[in-house]
């Protein structure tokens, strides 16, 4: 859950979080590029997201995780904790 401080991201926020986690331009994530495919995000470059979004403050439910294929989920699966 997000600390009440902090306030929602917007997508163009956000965006550039995964940017500089993931190293890749953010032109790169849009909603529909796919994590595996498209980006090339492994387990672990997805683990490294996970820290620093808990690191801001919010978290993601673990089991989640598996399920977001494009970076559209991983923003749609971080709001519903925001």
């Amino acid at each position: 859950m997000n600390d009440k401080s902090n306030p929602k991201l917007s997508f163009d926020e956000f965006r550039k979080v995964l940017s500089e986690e993931l190293m890749l331009d953010e032109e790169k994530l849009k909603p529909e590029a796919t994590l595996i495919q498209d980006l090339q995000v492994d387990s672990l470059a997805l683990a490294s997201m996970m820290i620093r979004m808990e690191e801001m403050g919010y978290s993601f439910p673990i089991e989640s995780a598996w399920e977001m294929e494009t970076v559209g989920d991983v923003y749609n699966t971080y709001l519903q904790q925001a």
